[in-house]
């Protein structure tokens, strides 16, 4: 073989190639994983339209039912997060399948611990949210519960803070709230105040609850509605006992002066808060 033909040889065109072919098990795996993540793709794609749907119409809801900014903002990113955490589900379990049980079931044992060494916290921060939302008392309102009655200055996810009369701090844990008899001493424009009045015997029993209406139609801080309710309790030792009751946005006044008008009816004439 002389020297162009050694040059055709070494120039020829070059051996194909070899194309190694999948095993069959092999490709049944990768287009196993290959459906599993469309899936997981599209459970994901739902949970942000879902999640997004629910959180606008959570803050329309609350919203309407004119709750607090921050509750607003609050559940509308907890109910988003919601629908993640179901998502986040979905598609670990479209990867485990079989595993997916036990998972979960690891996942609620310390789900569970976590809720129990955290329960005090979460009680009292749900019981922020229901009083935030419902709203049976807002900031500036005089409440009475579990022993204590002042001003709300602060109603907080934990903990509601009360100032009392003589100046002092009472924070209030949201949970108490939840469990407690609260009475709302603002909530209704008036409120009553009891008197307990005694006049001589001699005058004549008809006439006196009139002129004791009388009397304290003059009082600015006594509502004309409801009008004073004056009730005969009896007569003993010549004196007649009445009990009356009035009606004023400042109860505290409002006794007062009723106090101060019933007593100008005579110089026998008696009054004292009941």
């Amino acid at each position: 073989m002389d020297h162009t033909e050694r040059m055709f040889v070494r120039q020829g065109p070059p051996y194909p190639a070899a194309v190694i072919p999948l095993d069959a098990p092999v490709r049944e795996v990768v287009i196993d994983y290959l459906v599993r993540t469309l899936w997981a793709l599209l459970a994901l794609i739902a949970a942000i339209l879902i999640g997004r749907a629910i959180r606008r119409a959570a803050m329309r809801t609350l919203t309407r039912r004119k709750a607090h900014p921050n509750v607003v903002a609050l559940l509308g990113n907890l109910s988003q997060m919601g629908m993640f955490i179901v998502a986040g589900l979905v598609i670990l379990a479209i990867y485990t399948q079989g595993s997916f049980g036990w998972i979960l079931t690891s996942f609620s044992v310390v789900g569970l611990v976590i809720g129990l060494s955290l329960q005090d916290i979460l009680r009292n921060f749900f019981a922020g949210v229901y009083v935030l939302v419902e709203r049976p008392f807002r900031i500036g309102d005089t409440v009475a519960v579990d022993g204590h009655t002042g001003v709300v200055q602060e109603i907080g996810f934990r903990a509601t803070l009360l100032r009392t009369d003589d100046g002092r701090e009472v924070v209030v844990p949201n949970a108490t709230l939840m469990t407690s008899s609260l009475v709302n001493l603002t909530r209704y424009p008036v409120r009553s105040a009891k008197l307990s009045v005694s006049v001589p015997a001699d005058q004549p029993l008809a006439d006196v609850p009139d002129q004791m209406r009388e009397l304290l139609a003059g009082a600015e801080s006594i509502a004309d509605e409801p009008a004073p309710v004056v009730l005969l309790r009896g007569v003993t030792l010549g004196r007649a006992h009445y009990d009356v009751t009035v009606w004023g946005a400042d109860f505290d006044r409002a006794a007062a002066d009723a106090i101060s008008a019933l007593r100008a009816g005579g110089p026998q004439w008696e009054a004292e808060g009941a």
